[in-house]
């Protein structure tokens, strides 16, 4: 059993450690939060811990979840070189505009 209070409506509440759950970033071990849903208010609330909180909850067989930044990668690689232009679109426009122009802008083996 675990004696916590809620920071919503200030009551003292002793709940078991199933009621509870401990959330850690995993860029920041130094510190994380316990969820639980107050008994008195109804809220579900979120509390920070430091590091000793967090490891005395996980100890007394509180679950605990880690999170990490999610990492998003463009799906396409972005080429080498300077950026497009608009000189380039235009260059690319006359190019196009040319009977030849695919002989233009394949590369030549």
């Amino acid at each position: 059993m675990v004696t916590i209070t809620c920071p919503e409506c200030k009551a003292e509440l002793t709940l078991p450690a199933r009621r509870l759950l401990v959330r850690v970033d995993a860029g920041r071990t130094s510190s994380g939060e316990v969820l639980f849903g107050c008994l008195s208010c109804d809220v579900t609330v979120a509390t920070e811990l430091d590091a000793g909180g967090v490891a005395a909850l996980v100890m007394a067989g509180v679950s605990h979840l880690t999170l990490s930044a999610p990492i998003v990668e463009h799906p396409e690689a972005r080429p080498d070189g300077p950026p497009f232009t608009a000189d380039d679109l235009l260059d690319l426009h006359e190019a196009l505009a040319e009977d030849e122009w695919f002989d233009t802008l394949a590369p030549s083996e």
